[in-house]
């Protein structure tokens, strides 16, 4: 451990902060990170964002922010013991993200050279149009970029493993970029800072941080479609040849389900927050079994209905992959499983859809918990993805 000035504690050299941001809820945990040992998560927490009945963001930003200070402040107490982190990652979830798939064409009257520097050149030149295309969305002087990858390059027409120090004189790129509101990420690093001292955080979409974890985990699925199921939104990916090739997303999650029961009954959000658990777990009577029924029936209707446009919006270059991963609250994750399951795609015939749920005995396998550490599949799903980055930094 290195001498560290503040807090009075000790920096642990082995010791990662996840903070894991999402539209419902807000994680947090302490992982050490050891060459050659799996993560070992010392400590992990979770909090709830306040319920929002209308979605306001600077009522959303204020509500994640009071989570956030929650969960570092509790976590401030275990460094007492461990020492304070060194490493320090974010992973946003919708709709604290936007993740763009760039097809990016470059046609010159002259050979040029292929490098790094021109093709961070030509993706920060488009960078700048997508800014202007989200200004309705977001103002082009509060976009932060914290995805830039290169999905795949073609020179000339011919797809190429490593175009670099080539000549051509048409260059073609399929470049993912994930944005977020720098107010957003100022906030979140503000609140970082002030329990412990970050020199830097790195930010991240957590669909990139599935799809490593998935790959990981099962290194024969090459193709598949993966759900980040939220609370305030759905989150679709594509992989396709072991890329990750397109995210769409729909504003249906969790907390649609209760805002119709909410609605519909005409009740207060706590009534019908616990009313749609105790569906879920079977505890209602038989009259208001049938009623709550009804409406979660219907809600779900309408959710599928924007699933299985989702997945037609993906694919647009060719049939769907039959293999779908997803994450989601434990407590609802049996009823949204037979849900997708349900799901039909014309390109498919009468194929049936393949789903999984990304559940904590699966992710588990990979990462060791300290004694009574929650087992949060988000958190170990990152941990993963932080671990692999810290390695090629090293």
């Amino acid at each position: 451990m290195a001498f560290s000035l503040f807090g009075g504690q000790k920096q642990n050299e082995a010791l990662t902060l996840l903070v894991d941001i999402g539209s419902a809820s807000v994680g947090a945990a302490l992982i050490k990170i050891e060459k050659g040992q799996t993560p070992q998560i010392v400590s992990s927490i979770r909090e709830d964002i306040s319920f929002q009945e209308v979605l306001s963001s600077a009522r959303f930003l204020l509500a994640m922010n009071k989570a956030l200070d929650k969960v570092l402040k509790d976590l401030q107490e275990k460094t007492k013991t461990t020492g304070n982190p060194k490493h320090f990652f974010c992973t946003l979830s919708s709709p604290w993200f936007i993740l763009k798939t760039r097809d990016l064409k470059i046609v010159k009257n002259d050979e040029f050279e292929v490098t790094e520097r021109a093709i961070e050149k030509f993706i920060d030149e488009d960078i700048l149009k997508l800014k202007d295309e989200l200004k309705e969305t977001l103002p082009p002087d509060d976009v932060r970029i914290i995805e830039k990858k290169v999905i795949h390059i073609k020179l000339n027409g011919y797809e190429i493993k490593n175009p670099y120090k080539q000549k051509t004189s048409r260059m073609e790129m399929t470049v993912t970029v994930g944005v977020s509101s720098g107010k957003v990420i100022q906030s979140i690093e503000r609140k970082i800072n002030n329990f412990f001292h970050a020199k830097s955080v790195h930010f991240g979409a957590f669909p990139v941080a599935a799809f490593s974890a998935i790959r990981d985990i099962f290194p024969t699925e090459n193709n598949f479609l993966f759900l980040d199921i939220t609370g305030e939104a759905t989150d679709v990916s594509r992989v396709e040849n072991d890329l990750l090739t397109r995210t769409v997303s729909f504003p249906r999650g969790k907390n649609f389900f209760i805002r119709e029961i909410s609605a519909r009954l005409r009740t207060v959000h706590e009534e019908a927050t616990t009313l749609f658990s105790m569906f879920l777990r079977g505890e209602l009577d038989t009259v208001r079994y049938a009623e709550v029924s009804k409406i979660v029936e219907t809600a779900e209707a309408e959710w599928l209905q924007r699933f299985e446009k989702a997945i037609t919006v993906l694919a647009e270059n060719g049939a769907p992959p039959r293999k779908i991963f997803f994450t989601a609250d434990a407590e609802i994750s049996s009823r949204l499983l037979l849900l997708i399951s349900k799901a039909k795609s014309d390109l498919l015939a009468d194929a049936e859809f393949e789903v999984q749920y990304l559940d904590q005995l699966i992710v588990s396998k990979f990462v060791s918990f300290d004694t009574e550490v929650i087992r949060d599949p988000f958190i170990v799903v990152e941990a993963l993805l932080a671990e692999k980055l810290l390695e090629q930094h090293t």
